[in-house]
């Protein structure tokens, strides 16, 4: 019970800001949201947090396929390879 208590507390904005720079790293982003996103020690509002910036990844990611593709559907008609 008392874990439970330090894993809901307020993030500081030190922490949040040390998170957001972490973010901007390529590669190191996915890893460390799929690790906080896992973390059953990390504070609750991370771990969501996480969890639903790799879901809107997932989603970025999908529609960028979905562009690629059509593009490249359009040119391969267009040329009729």
């Amino acid at each position: 019970m008392d874990d439970n208590k330090n894993n809901n507390g307020i993030i500081s904005t030190g922490d949040w800001l040390l998170t957001k720079i972490l973010i901007l790293i390529p590669v190191v982003n996915i890893i460390l949201l799929i690790i906080w996103s896992l973390s059953k020690s990390e504070n609750q509002n991370k771990v969501n947090w996480a969890r639903a910036t790799l879901f809107i990844y997932l989603i970025r990611v999908c529609f960028a396929l979905i562009i690629i593709l059509s593009f490249f559907s359009f040119f391969i008609t267009l040329f009729n390879f």
